[in-house]
């Protein structure tokens, strides 16, 4: 899964090492021809000291004063080189030892007018070549200075250059780092808001105070209130779908009892279709009616409608004075709709109720990810292969068909819609039968494990 902070961060890194290696070989450029240009400069300077020095007589001879060449000239292997000649004679200054400086004009050019750089052994020359005319004589100037020591004090600046730049780079990673979370911040609480959504302790987003995450955070909201608005209407419209039939049903019931007093045979068929067609009614809006997976923001706690449904129970049952042992977990709730609660609780406790012969246990445990419900009573049970044709074919059974009276058509349904599981067993400690169920609180839950534990 890609992130935001990742990616801005590896571009950022990309983008700063482009433009400082840029930055930091035209830098080193830029100081370079800077120094060679300072170089140049004085050996242009130094060339007309030196043409100062040239003394030519009226015959021809010449020679150099002393007295008018710099010092540096005069000391062995000082870096700063020079020779001259007037015609074909060359002399040459003290510091070249017995060198020479190369005449082949060879060496990269470095910006300025006659003068280049050449490699001499391990060192680098910058070398200018000027030619004047003196009381009628050619003088042949050449000048040199090892630059080599500005090579290396560049080197050195260079990665000074270098590692001051890391660390700074290493400083805005650091301040962007800071940035990004602080700018990040916003979807982060988002997040948040969303997961507490989702467990139904919140029923909509609360408004973000960032101009770019208000219109997700409304979105959001709105789309929780289209869902939540879409299943009343369906609702309704089921329930309004359900009265208006019953009328019809009941001028055809009115109308086959009037024709029982005349064709008794077709009159029974008449209305045991007329059964089928209004349980097969019942029985198809009761699922519709079911909402499936919960909408963000529910959350029924079990303890309050499990009161209720065990008062009407006893109410009911008050002949076999029933005892209910509840133990749940404080806090223990449904994350869907309240009526696929009470459907759901009401079938499973009304067949607990009539098979039980006295006691009727009901248990509630719960994690950050599950539901689990545990409904046990002293009844006869169900025989093994009862149950797995229960749960092979819940769907199509009906109370009357199953010995045991489960109304597992609609308790199949919610539990399925709901992506929960069902287990139904042998109670140990009632000897009855054992329902327990196990519902997710979010869509990415995996009942399957903590059913089979």
């Amino acid at each position: 899964m890609k992130s935001i902070q990742t990616r801005l961060n590896v571009g950022f890194i990309t983008l700063s090492l482009v433009v400082f290696v840029v930055l930091w070989l035209a830098n080193g450029w830029f100081l370079r021809q800077t120094a060679y240009e300072f170089v140049g400069d004085r050996l242009a300077s130094d060339a007309f000291a030196l043409l100062r020095a040239v003394e030519i007589e009226d015959d021809g001879r010449w020679q150099l004063n002393a007295e008018l060449v710099d010092p540096v000239y005069q000391q062995p292997m000082s870096g700063h080189y020079f020779q001259v000649a007037v015609g074909d004679e060359w002399k040459f200054s003290r510091s070249l030892w017995d060198d020479k400086i190369p005449v082949d004009n060879k060496g990269m050019p470095i910006g300025q007018e006659m003068t280049r750089l050449i490699h001499k052994g391990n060192s680098k020359w910058l070398v200018r070549e000027t030619r004047f005319i003196k009381a009628g004589q050619p003088v042949h100037l050449m000048l040199a200075q090892d630059v080599q020591r500005f090579e290396k004090g560049l080197v050195r600046l260079g990665w000074l250059v270098a590692g001051l730049g890391v660390l700074f780079l290493a400083a805005l990673l650091v301040v962007q780092v800071m940035v990004i979370r602080s700018g990040l911040r916003a979807l982060v609480r988002v997040q948040d808001d969303i997961g507490e959504l989702k467990k139904g302790e919140i029923r909509q987003l609360p408004h973000s105070d960032t101009c770019e995450i208000e219109p997700l955070v409304t979105e959001i909201n709105y789309l929780v209130q289209s869902m939540e608005l879409r299943l009343q209407r369906s609702r309704s419209s089921l329930g309004n779908l359900a009265h208006a039939a019953k009328t019809p049903l009941t001028v055809l019931d009115r109308q086959i009892e009037t024709l029982a007093q005349r064709d008794a045979c077709h009159a029974e068929a008449m209305h045991e279709q007329s059964i089928r067609l209004r349980e097969l009614m019942e029985r198809e809006l009761t699922r519709a009616r079911i909402a499936g997976a919960a909408l963000p923001g529910q959350r029924i706690y079990i303890k309050e409608e499990l009161s209720k449904l065990e008062r009407t129970l006893k109410t009911i049952y008050r002949d076999k004075a029933l005892s209910f042992s509840i133990e749940l977990e404080e806090g223990s709730y449904f994350p869907g709709e309240r009526d696929d609660l009470v459907e759901l609780l009401g079938n499973l406790l009304d067949n607990a109720c009539k098979w039980a012969h006295s006691e009727i246990s009901i248990q509630t445990q719960s994690c950050e990810d599950h539901l689990n419900i545990v409904i046990e009573d002293n009844g006869p049970g169900i025989a093994e292969d009862q149950i797995e044709r229960l749960l092979n074919r819940g769907e199509r059974l009906d109370e009357s068909t199953i010995g045991h009276g489960l109304g597992m058509s609609i308790i199949t349904d919610i539990v399925t819609q709901y992506q929960g599981r069902m287990q139904l067993t042998r109670s140990e400690s009632l000897q009855g039968l054992k329902v327990e169920l196990c519902l997710p609180r979010h869509q990415d839950a995996d009942v399957t494990r903590q059913v089979e534990a």
